[in-house]
């Protein structure tokens, strides 16, 4: 018995003095890596402002590795920077058939107005399309001449390097030049804000921009009501356009379709404008 004992005592020393088995440690699970965003640079046209700010913040709530970067300019400028390579996508307000490559691609994605504005004092019923190339030639010196409030007319343009203006020119002017005397606008919210301030001033916006500070003029008997522009009848009616210089690869397709359906064109339609069956070339 004790020779036993003896042998679990010397047993538990030697236990005691070997060296304890080194622990193991788990190889780190690696973290997932960040896919770097996919960077599209948009430019659009002053007027189309809030409706793209819009489109971009939905579209990247839904596509989170999108980075849409937008870049405001007037349509000519915009189209330049198209043209240079220093955007993947133009949404213009204005475009001149001629203007662009034979490979470039392009897409209506919504239909717009011009509108005509005054100042809701001023009781003009409306204007033949003469009536007004005359009134911004600067031929007429009295609003009440044509039934509207007694005094000068003061004319209201956008830049020459706006969409606005050169579809105005296009559309409404010919040949013809706005008058000399007409106030110059940097923007449509200028135009907005001098039309509500002055009684007797008049200019042009696009039809969704309107708000309740000016009142809209028919033009030929029509106003732009959405029908009137859908079908054409309203005579200021207009297409707004997708622009790449080729059809669009990858990330920036992929923004481009989303405009063009369902979702981008409940949009555009909430915006104000109106939306399209998407035609492409």
């Amino acid at each position: 018995m004790k020779d036993w004992l003896a042998s679990v005592v010397l047993l538990l020393l030697l236990a005691g003095c070997a060296t304890p088995a080194a622990p193991v440690v788990p190889e780190p699970t690696p973290l997932p890596t960040m896919a770097a965003p996919q960077t599209l640079r948009v430019v659009h046209s002053e007027s189309l402002e809030p409706v793209m700010v819009t489109l971009a913040s939905a579209y990247q709530r839904q596509a989170p590795a999108a980075q849409v970067i937008l870049v405001e300019r007037a349509d000519t400028l915009a189209l330049q920077a198209l043209l240079s390579g220093d955007v993947d996508l133009a949404v213009l307000s204005w475009l001149p058939p001629e203007a662009l490559p034979s490979k470039a691609w392009r897409a209506v994605f919504a239909l717009d107005g011009l509108a005509v504005i005054v100042n809701p004092q001023n009781g003009v019923p409306g204007l033949t399309l003469e009536q007004l190339r005359q009134l911004f030639q600067g031929q007429r010196d009295d609003w009440a001449s044509w039934e509207g409030m007694p005094g000068m007319p003061q004319i209201i343009s956008r830049e020459d390097a706006s969409g606005d203006y050169a579809f105005f020119q296009r559309r409404v002017m010919g040949d013809n030049r706005v008058t000399l005397t007409a106030l110059l606008a940097p923007s449509t919210q200028a135009v907005l804000n001098v039309v509500a301030e002055d009684p007797l001033a008049v200019g042009y916006v696009s039809s969704a921009r309107v708000d309740g500070h000016v009142r809209i003029l028919a033009i030929e008997g029509v106003p732009p009501a959405p029908e009137a522009i859908a079908t054409g009848i309203y005579p200021l009616s207009r297409e707004l356009h997708l622009v790449s210089l080729e059809e669009p690869q990858g990330a920036i397709r992929s923004f481009a379709q989303w405009m063009l359906d369902s979702q981008g064109q409940d949009i555009v339609q909430r915006q104000g404008f109106l939306p399209v069956e998407p035609t492409t070339e």
